[in-house]
């Protein structure tokens, strides 16, 4: 196991801490609101570290955030799903399409910033 798997396991974790728990839901301000903005801040890391992770696995930029966003994707859909079991909590499709979101972004930014810097002269 890498580092970088522990920093994406460790991470996940954390989400799912914050999500046990309960207490009352922030106040609905329409679809987009500042609790979409947590859950895309939220899943920018994770796509982020997801992708970290997975650049030693697969061969393909493309491929990498293909599968940060299959195993990010699946696992905010999961967490939205425990969500719902926990008092004072909700789980809508809304925050888990932030979570998607949250997840290409940081997938694309670690991605943009790998490609520059595998491009920079050395030295």
């Amino acid at each position: 196991m890498r580092l970088s798997d522990l920093w994406a396991i460790l991470y996940a974790m954390l989400i799912i801490g914050l999500s046990s728990i309960p207490g009352k839901s922030l106040p609905d301000l329409g679809w987009f609101s500042h609790n979409k903005l947590i859950h895309i801040a939220e899943y920018t890391i994770f796509g982020l570290l997801v992708s970290r992770a997975m650049v030693f696995r697969v061969p393909a930029r493309g491929q990498v955030f293909l599968f940060a966003l299959l195993i990010a994707g699946t696992f905010g859909a999961l967490d939205e799903t425990y969500q719902a079991l926990i008092p004072g909590r909700d789980s809508s499709y809304g925050d888990w399409v932030a979570d998607i979101v949250g997840v290409a972004s940081g997938s694309s930014l670690y991605l943009l910033w790998k490609f520059y810097r595998d491009q920079a002269p050395a030295g």
